[in-house]
């Protein structure tokens, strides 16, 4: 299946697409911009003599797909050559000095561009380090139909003409950090730059601009302040816990100015060290055991949260490292006891809280869902938008503790991203299958995360959409009608759902699980011919698979009763070949590899696979 036909592909770029609260178009009449006209070259791509090796890569990234679409060498010059009919100008060239149109470098910050098309002239001008190639993909992607699903699967458009209209488009992203955390996507450096995502585990190099760089990225408490070295001698440095100082799973006395002095000195050997990194953590470990001394108490409960004392900390820090390191911040987790904003306190402004949702419902939108723990989130997201200077937000979108299991959470993304940055949130970090390749619909849910950070407004339908007519080709509408299938289920307002939902969840039945049975078997059918596009239904189907031979063992388990369904090896057997085919290494995220799970299920089945 073809989604879209050269004709369509051909309007696609005669028009703008406009969506994006953050740009702002404004057609200018005027004849269009003819880029490759019946296949051959009509301009020159020019950079700057001494450009960054963004620019660089900006102009070869064009180059190298408009010669996959057309089949056409636009050359590359730089601005020390003479002009040579008309151009396509990026980043910031001489050539823009005798063109009366001034391009406000502040305003675009590190990503935004500026992209002006006239009849003679494209200038795709962009903030540094990253803006001018995020430039070059909006007019691929954005205009020219361009779309990079995965790694490995692209759509780029085939036609022997390629215009552009006369158009004036600033595009200043929303979110300056967008990180989907998912294996499947960040372990390749071009996805995540054609895609725009900026993360810390994105494999960015120089020449994609880099990224938001971190040191120490969360739970660092330990590695500030490390119990084995200081506990013997200053057991007040740590959490005091039902009146005893303890030493295991402890945090900081975050109110003690010896431990904040420390802190201080090994955030800026951090600093020193690390000049690369721009966000330095200063956070809680990943449990409880919060200081419950006189005096952490004491603030805690003057600012009616665990947050007073872990505030003071941070502010602290921060205090102290901003005169030296005035490019640096610190950041820090509202996140379980720590998550209620304070009454009084305010974080300073080189201070990033990064605010979790671990304890909600992912099954419906934050806004609309009725249960406590999403009203209470979106109480903490409305109080912390109204003193924080920089909010981040850690999101999750898959069961961690089973990766595999059908997570109906595709039509959350956008209404939660979109209420995120309609409360001043500026970065989203979206956690999900990270320790292995292939957990339930990660390609999918990797693309539909990274085009919804880039854009809020994205049309997220059109990206799922797309993305599953491109991967799953002729298999395509049975995929949808399968997601459709799972995602019935979290309409009625009582079905909710952790991150540690089961096979046994309430959005799971039965009788869906037989007519997931039946979509799969059209599925494979339907691309019986394709093997590499089969072996892609057969990874997506692993989730059936394993929901129903987990629902079986559990049941076993609990009434202590061998396995007596006849079909069970054999889907044991099929789930295990292709798992361990594609490198599915873990079902769960802790000590959850797939060869410990393969001897569990021989076990269950009493039986070699």
């Amino acid at each position: 299946m073809q989604f879209l036909k050269n004709s369509l592909i051909i309007l696609l770029a005669l028009f703008v697409i406009t969506s994006g609260c953050a740009r702002k178009p404004s057609l200018i009449m005027g004849d269009y911009f003819i880029i490759v006209k019946n296949g051959t070259p009509q301009c020159s791509i020019v950079i700057p003599e001494n450009c960054i090796p963004s620019v660089k890569y900006a102009s070869e990234e064009l180059q190298k797909f408009i010669k996959e679409m057309s089949g056409a060498e636009i050359p590359i010059i730089t601005d020390a050559s003479p002009v040579q009919g008309k151009e396509i100008i990026l980043g910031k060239s001489k050539r823009l000095e005798n063109i009366d149109y001034k391009i406000d470098w502040e305003n675009l910050g590190e990503e935004g561009y500026n992209l002006l098309v006239t009849k003679d002239n494209i200038i795709i001008a962009g903030g540094e380090p990253r803006g001018t190639l995020y430039g070059v993909y909006g007019v691929l992607d954005d205009h020219l139909g361009c779309r990079w699903f995965t790694p490995t699967v692209s759509r780029i458009p085939k036609m022997e003409t390629i215009a552009l209209p006369a158009l004036n488009e600033i595009f200043i992203p929303p979110l300056e950090y967008r990180e989907p955390f998912t294996m499947d996507g960040f372990i390749d450096g071009d996805w995540c730059a054609r895609n725009r995502a900026n993360g810390n585990t994105c494999r960015l190099e120089e020449k994609h601009g880099s990224k938001i760089i971190y040191y120490g990225f969360v739970h660092t408490f330990d590695a500030l302040v490390p119990p084995e070295k200081y506990f013997d001698t200053h057991p007040e440095y740590f959490s005091m816990v039902d009146g005893k100082r303890i030493k295991e799973r402890t945090q900081l006395c975050c109110t003690n100015e010896e431990v904040i002095q420390l802190v201080i000195e090994e955030v800026k050997k951090w600093m020193r060290e690390h000049p690369e990194a721009k966000v330095f953590s200063v956070s809680q470990n990943d449990w409880y055991n919060f200081c419950q001394c006189p005096k952490c108490s004491a603030l805690a409960t003057a600012e009616d949260s665990q947050m007073g004392p872990l505030l003071y900390l941070v502010n602290s820090v921060a205090r102290a490292v901003r005169d030296e390191f005035p490019d640096k911040v610190i950041d820090t987790l509202a996140y379980q006891w720590s998550r209620k904003p304070p009454k009084t306190m305010r974080p300073e402004p080189n201070v990033i809280i990064r605010l979790c949702s671990i304890e909600c419902c992912f099954a419906h939108p934050f806004e609309s869902c009725v249960s406590k723990q999403n009203r209470d989130f979106v109480k903490d997201v409305e109080g912390w938008s109204q003193i924080c200077n920089r909010l981040w937000v850690w999101d999750y979108v898959t069961s961690f503790s089973h990766y595999l299991v059908p997570f109906p959470n595709l039509e959350v993304r956008a209404p939660n991203i979109r209420f995120f940055v309609k409360h001043n949130v500026t970065g989203i970090f979206e956690q999900d299958t990270y320790t292995t390749l292939h957990g339930e619909f990660n390609e999918l849910s990797a693309y539909l995360n990274a085009k919804l950070l880039w854009d809020p407004a994205y049309d997220d339908k059109l990206a799922i959409t797309e993305f599953v007519d491109a991967f799953y080709e002729d298999a395509g509408p049975y995929i949808m009608e399968y997601l459709k299938l799972i995602h019935k289920p979290t309409q009625k307002r009582e079905i909710h759902m952790n991150i540690w939902v089961g096979p046994n969840g309430k959005h799971i039945t039965p009788d869906m699980l037989k007519q997931a049975e039946i979509i799969f078997d059209k599925a494979e059918n339907a691309v019986a011919d394709n093997p590499e596009v089969l072996e892609r239904v057969k990874v997506a189907r692993l989730s059936i698979d394993y929901t129903i031979m987990e629902r079986a063992r559990k049941r076993d388990t609990d009434m202590k009763m061998k396995n007596e369904d006849p079909t069970m090896v054999s889907r044991a057997k099929r789930f295990f070949e292709i798992a361990e085919r594609n490198n599915v290494t873990q079902y769960r995220e802790s000590n959850g590899s797939i060869a410990d799970y393969k001897k569990i299920i021989e076990e269950w089945l009493g039986t070699t696979l």
